[in-house]
């Protein structure tokens, strides 16, 4: 038992020293520790919080193998010895004090399950470490010597390489990086050009932007900061200077949300793309354009009208192509579909895809008898659970209860975040959340997208979310640092019938949407700018309405919901201001309801009202198919029938013409798996297909190679190093990447001191060459892709039959074969290949090179 402390500025020491060398995930718990021991100093913490703070600690030094005997001090505000034997300790009594530990927390009403908790107490790594080394352009752009894995190369290579007019859906799970895109995009090009990042909020605009401030920092220590993120908390005076740099080309960067990107930053977007200065838009979290139809952020559906204007603009004014990027860590066959259609054609999009599951969640399911049972259920584990916790619920009254109930059990560290939270609170929220002010947040899905903390241990749902996918989303928000956390769904029967409810949107009938329509589109409002666009007012009423309501602007709204989603049309603008009037900067950010609405007419028999009805039966079709499906998988997982990773691979595979895609199956614990975690947690690194077209490159300065040095499209060049590690190699690979100018460098990974060698060239060259290892992605880098320009660097091995007719029958644009003169023939290892086949020696390329 430890010696004896006294007094409340002694134990502070100790949580000092906890703090200072606390590990595997425990920097937040101390800094948490911390504050509530300060306040507890002041009498102002709550017991509740300070037990379940102390708990956590204790059960975390204990699975370390550490002493988990704690001092504690008595009197003022603190707990006596059977406070703290209720709430779950042992306790040892002292003439000054205490010393108390924590007892395992067992909810044996789990089952087999009861020590749901442990694995996140004890901070186990759940995540694999799936690592490639980065290429020569990301080290020397942002310093970084590894790729998470090969998704993250493949996205990024993309990003570098597709043609310019063809989409990158970027399909990358939690923690794969999918930022990286947007932290490198613009660096890629030249000063005078823009690459903009559409994130879903603002908090996570400006976490982006310091970020990158950051990076550009570090780069450049007299970089002066400016700002990066656009929204309504920069001063009247930031923001004109961000629409000035935009129009005058010295805004490298900008990240915003979908509001500002669609209304008030707009026309200064319009003006950078026609100037042919933004080279590239990445929308983050993409999966949301899709989900549009479900009723969420309408502004996110005008993202596909904006992107394809400003790639126009910049295409017939400028000739140049703007490459768009959508990123996201879920999506599904029918989300990827949706962002095809919208951003495509399918075949102008490209999908890389490197799924794998999520290692870091314990799951767990229980079903409650009644309300009252669930209520209870939840007060006795956020008692015990680690810390930090999200509550999800569904409906922000439902969040409040909770809020309330939590408060009065004593929790004082707990807030509530919903979609009826106001932005000035939403601010207050995600800054105290990020800075462990809070141990908790009761919640509906509204808290997640763009709340990137690590740390978060454990999360509950406290209701039936309507689908798998909202479930995964927001289990999703725990584990984010790659160890353990626990996820808990308590249901009743009554849920399964508000998540078909809530699954099923309600959607208008046809004669009551024909109605709207005809009002709408009959008294058009007018407007300046926009050709091709029909403005039209939400709060026209239908006949039989007397007076106007935020109900009828609402049902206006769900009409050109179900309009976009039948292809009647398409949304392409919102605003609170009349379209013929400049838009306000202050009124714009100021998150007021849109009035007016702008709709591009896709079907001129729009007002044929057996066409109308026609095509808003099948949209209502496929949404309800749609939802039916979300809830039937969530049911399954919930009552066992499925289990959780074989579910989820269902939802989450792609095998679709455009967009192939398997997923990496693992399970950090469920009720199947509990007893065999530790192994069904691992997984495969996620197959991940090479992309299979380049942006054409051209190639001049090597007449040495002419047809009659190979065969199609490969040339053989032959070399008599008898090691490849000599100048003379080194030498000759310089002149192909200097003159070549390669996509991609295709070599052998047995040689590390060529590889090294080559990364080294490219850095120093400024090349954007990527290296393709032979045995990680075999017949792909071998067979190429349409376009591509490879620089192949055969080893001393002997090369397969199939592995020559992968080079001689690629679709590359060109491939230089550099063989070692004495490598035998495929076909006949009697002979040396240099013998039959045509090629040239590497002594002229040399020559030609130095002339």
């Amino acid at each position: 038992m430890p010696a004896a402390i006294d007094g409340v500025q002694s134990l502070q020491d100790v949580a000092s020293h906890w703090m200072a060398h606390a590990k595997g995930g425990a920097e937040g718990l101390a800094q948490r520790l911390l504050q509530v021991w300060n306040a507890m100093q002041e009498g102002i913490a709550a017991h509740a919080d300070l037990f379940a703070l102390v708990r956590h600690w204790s059960l975390h030094v204990a699975s370390a193998g550490g002493s988990h005997w704690l001092p504690m001090p008595l009197g003022q505000a603190w707990p006596d010895a059977a406070g703290w034997r209720a709430a779950g300790f042992d306790v040892a009594e002292r003439a000054q004090g205490l010393d108390i530990r924590a007892r395992p927390v067992r909810l044996q009403w789990l089952g087999a399950q009861t020590d749901l908790f442990d694995d996140a107490f004890a901070a186990i790594s759940a995540r694999q470490k799936l690592e490639v080394p980065a290429d020569a352009i990301v080290r020397r752009k942002l310093g970084l010597p590894t790729f998470t894995g090969a998704g993250q190369r493949e996205a990024v290579r993309a990003l570098i390489h597709l043609p310019a007019e063809i989409t990158l859906i970027a399909n990358l799970p939690t923690g794969s990086g999918k930022s990286l895109l947007a932290q490198l995009a613009p660096l890629l090009d030249g000063d005078g050009h823009m690459a903009l990042t559409i994130v879903p909020t603002v908090a996570l605009a400006i976490d982006q932007a310091r970020r990158m401030s950051e990076l550009l920092k570090q780069q450049d220590p007299g970089w002066q900061p400016i700002p990066l993120a656009y929204h309504g908390g920069l001063t009247r005076e930031e923001r004109a200077q961000v629409h000035r740099a935009i129009r005058q080309g010295s805004q490298k960067m900008l990240f915003t949300s979908p509001e500002s990107g669609t209304g008030v930053l707009r026309e200064s977007l319009e003006t950078a793309a026609t100037a042919g200065r933004l080279t590239h838009v990445i929308v983050d979290e993409a999966h949301l354009v899709a989900t549009w139809g479900q009723g969420f952020r309408p502004e996110f559906q005008l993202l596909p009208a904006l992107i394809r204007h400003l790639r126009q603009l910049s295409e017939t004014n400028a000739g140049r192509a703007i490459r768009v990027a959508l990123a996201s860590g879920t999506l599904t066959p029918a989300s990827v579909a949706l962002l095809q259609h919208h951003f495509g054609p399918p075949a102008a999009t490209q999908v890389v895809s490197g799924v794998h599951l999520r290692a870091e969640p314990r799951y767990a399911v229980f079903r409650c008898a009644d309300e009252a049972a669930r209520r209870q259920r939840v007060v006795e584990v956020l008692k015990a659970a680690p810390r930090p916790f999200i509550l999800y619920v569904t409906r922000p009254l439902v969040a409040q209860e909770f809020l309330a109930l939590l408060r009065a059990e004593g929790f004082a560290r707990i807030d509530a975040f919903t979609g009826s939270t106001g932005p000035q609170d939403r601010e207050r929220l995600l800054t105290t959340w990020a800075a462990n002010q809070l141990d908790g947040m009761v919640a509906t899905s509204a808290f997640g997208l763009g709340v990137d903390k690590a740390d978060v241990r454990t999360i509950i749902h406290a209701t039936m979310p309507e689908s798998l996918d909202r479930f995964y989303q927001e289990v999703g928000r725990g584990g984010r640092d790659g160890l353990a956390s626990a996820s808990l769904l308590l249901y009743t029967d009554e849920d399964v019938v508000q998540a078909r409810d809530l699954s099923q949107q309600t959607l208008i009938g046809n004669d009551r949407a024909f109605e709207r329509w005809q009002s709408m589109i009959g008294h058009p409002v007018p407007h300046v700018g926009s050709t091709g666009w029909v403005w039209v007012d939400l709060e026209r009423r239908r006949a039989g309405i007397s007076s106007n309501s935020p109900v009828n602007r609402d049902w206006n709204l769900r009409t050109l919901n179900l309009m976009a989603m039948a292809g009647l049309v398409e949304l392409v603008g919102l605003r609170a201001t009349r379209p013929d009037l400049d838009m306000d900067a202050e009124e714009a950010l100021s998150g007021a309801e849109p009035i007016y609405a702008a709709v591009r007419i896709l079907d001129p028999r729009h007002m044929r009202e057996a066409t109308f009805a026609a095509r808003m039966n099948a949209a209502r079709t496929l949404s309800s198919q749609a939802a039916s499906a979300g809830v039937a998988a969530m049911l399954s997982f919930a009552t066992g029938t499925v289990e959780v990773s074989a579910a989820l691979r269902e939802l989450y595979t792609l095998n679709q013409p455009n967009a192939y895609a398997a997923v990496s199956v693992c399970c950090g614990g469920c009720a199947q798996h509990w007893k065999v975690r530790a192994d069904s947690a691992h997984y495969r690194p996620p197959y991940v297909h090479r992309i299979d077209r380049f942006a054409p490159r051209a190639v001049t300065g090597l007449s040495v190679l002419t047809p009659d040095t190979g065969i199609g499209q490969v040339r053989v060049v032959t070399h008599e190093f008898g090691n490849v590690r000599e100048r003379g190699y080194f030498n000759l690979i310089d002149a192909f990447l200097t003159r070549l100018n390669p996509h991609t460098v295709v070599l052998d990974t047995a040689d590390a001191a060529v590889r090294s060698g080559l990364q080294t060239r490219l850095k120093q060259l400024a090349s954007d060459a990527f290296i393709d290892d032979i045995d990680m992605t075999g017949g792909q880098a071998l067979e190429g892709g349409a376009n591509e320009v490879r620089l192949v660097l055969w080893p001393a091995r002997p090369m397969k039959p199939n592995e020559r007719d992968w080079l001689w029958y690629s679709h590359a644009a060109l491939t230089v074969l550099l063989i070692p003169a004495d490598l035998r023939d495929p076909d006949r290892p009697d002979r040396v290949w240099a013998g039959i086949v045509q090629h040239v020696r590497a002594e002229a390329v040399l020559e030609e090179f130095n002339a």
